[in-house]
């Protein structure tokens, strides 16, 4: 679960969070889609806390997950929409077809997509097969697709694909990729950031 979840890698999830936040600076507008997951959910800890170079200035926010919502929801620079569907309770996020068609209605300027496995042949993946279609579809809705990802998710090839590398724009994660891996994200025109 979740739950389970929050306190492991907490320092990688921390850095690749501030290395996302990269891609978010004060003057940045537009919108951004959050999946869930612990990885994204310290992304919404970094975006509750952003400044806009403008006064006034807010920041769209779309998320599928109800923890991440909580978070935001109190944040005066953040305009939060929260996507609806039936809420898995695992990850506490809303998925099925519901969820999946209002992501295919969207065009986030960037999606942060979280992964339980990144690997040089079957590319990202998770183990749920609803969790998968909704991150499938945030990939394909974001005119930019940032994947995170902690080097324990390097290699790792769980149940159901998502994405293939040449569909991703970004990886944001703490550690160098493996050789095979880096050779791949290249060849995929991948860009890697490394926090």
């Amino acid at each position: 679960t979740v739950a389970e979840r929050e306190g492991q890698h907490n320092s990688a999830k921390s850095a690749i969070a501030r290395a996302a936040m990269r891609l978010v600076p004060p003057t940045f507008t537009g919108s951004i889609a959050l999946d869930a997951g612990t990885t994204c959910a310290a992304v919404a800890a970094e975006l509750a806390r952003w400044e806009p170079a403008t006064a006034g200035a807010t920041l769209t926010v779309i998320t599928n997950s109800v923890p991440i919502a909580a978070t935001l929801q109190h944040s005066e620079h953040v305009e939060l929409h929260l996507l609806g569907g039936r809420v898995r309770g695992v990850t506490s996020a809303a998925v099925g077809t519901a969820t999946v068609e209002q992501i295919g209605a969207l065009r986030p300027d960037i999606a942060f997509v979280g992964t339980n496995g990144l690997s040089a042949g079957f590319g990202l993946s998770t183990p749920d097969e609803y969790e998968a279609a909704v991150k499938g579809a945030y990939v394909l809705a974001a005119r930019r697709s940032v994947v995170l990802a902690d080097a324990a998710k390097h290699g790792v090839e769980a149940l159901m694909r998502f994405a293939r590398l040449d569909e991703i724009d970004t990886i944001v994660t703490d550690e160098e990729p493996p050789a095979d891996l880096a050779g791949a994200l290249a060849e995929a025109d991948v860009e890697v950031v490394v926090a």
